[in-house]
């Protein structure tokens, strides 16, 4: 079995990648950019339909990880949506032409934005697009495009709604940015009264739950820590374990919370696990450490 994965070179594919690599699978990575040299690698742009259907010629699942991040939806709308909701078009269509068995694609907890942060929400919980940022929309309508995909075409399909991911590396999580200043000598600065909750989800529990999703078909899975934590906590966390200086900035307007995402379907059906938010910062810290030749 051939196995493409778009966006190969971000954040989560490349870690995928090495680890499919690691279980004997083919893999081939489909991005603009290659991530190392060893690694098959076919340079595509998803917003190309040409493109992007010989880049899935004989592949036989893929993975579609390529996209936009919230932060780019805020400040790049037009672009954002386009690579999204387009490209993700374009990629079922290349499934559908080259005959692509099974697509498992990167969606996003913030499908959930909008609703009330009391409530409990799991995957069958009916959703609020008029009230969610455009990230969450598009990662929804991608849905919805699938969903009709696997209705015309047969198209086998998981969706993982994937939580805040964090790590060290390419991200844009609060987490990697407390400990990029701290490592830097800078405090860490909360913004408010820190007290916007969500449920941080460790890089290499998202990839395995990838590994794990390839044996379901069209099922759709929170793949999201259930540990649902503040951002005054996490600053505690370093301040306590570490000794890193935290600051509070009551100018800064921090974000609403999102609602507790529950993650019960992949913990029972994927056998899915995660690693405890300290856990995943110590290990986070040790690879940025390491990284900068730190002691």
């Amino acid at each position: 079995m051939i196995i493409g994965v778009t966006g190969g070179s971000g954040f989560i594919g490349s870690r995928l990648i090495k680890k499919l690599i690691e279980k004997n699978y083919e893999v081939v990575n489909i991005d603009i950019v290659p991530s190392n040299n060893k690694i098959n690698f076919i340079k595509a742009d998803i917003t190309d339909l040409n493109q992007i259907k010989n880049a899935l010629k004989n592949i036989d699942l893929l993975f579609h990880l390529a996209g936009s991040t919230v932060e780019k939806s805020r400040k790049k709308t037009y672009e954002s949506f386009i690579l999204d909701v387009l490209g993700t078009l374009n990629v079922l269509e290349a499934c559908r032409v080259n005959g692509v068995n099974k697509i498992i694609f990167a969606s996003s907890f913030y499908v959930y934005d909008g609703l009330n942060p009391k409530m409990v929400v799991n995957e069958i919980t009916p959703l609020e697009p008029r009230n969610m940022e455009l990230f969450g929309a598009s990662k929804l309508m991608c849905e919805s495009l699938i969903f009709d995909y696997s209705r015309k075409y047969q198209l086998k399909y998981v969706i993982l709604r994937i939580g805040p991911v964090y790590g060290w590396g390419n991200c844009t999580s609060v987490i990697k940015t407390f400990i990029e200043a701290a490592l830097s000598g800078q405090p860490i600065e909360v913004w408010g009264k820190g007290e916007r909750k969500n449920q941080y989800t460790f890089v290499e529990d998202v990839v395995e739950g990838c590994i794990l999703a390839m044996n379901k078909d069209n099922e759709v899975y929170n793949l999201i820590s259930p540990e649902y934590v503040s951002i005054k906590e996490i600053a505690q966390i370093l301040k306590d374990k570490y000794g890193f200086e935290v600051v509070f900035n009551p100018i800064q307007k921090e974000g609403p919370s999102m609602p507790y995402i529950s993650p019960l379907k992949a913990m029972t059906e994927l056998k899915w696990k995660y690693t405890t938010l300290e856990k995943g910062i110590e290990i986070t810290i040790n690879e940025a450490k390491k990284e900068k030749n730190l002691q």
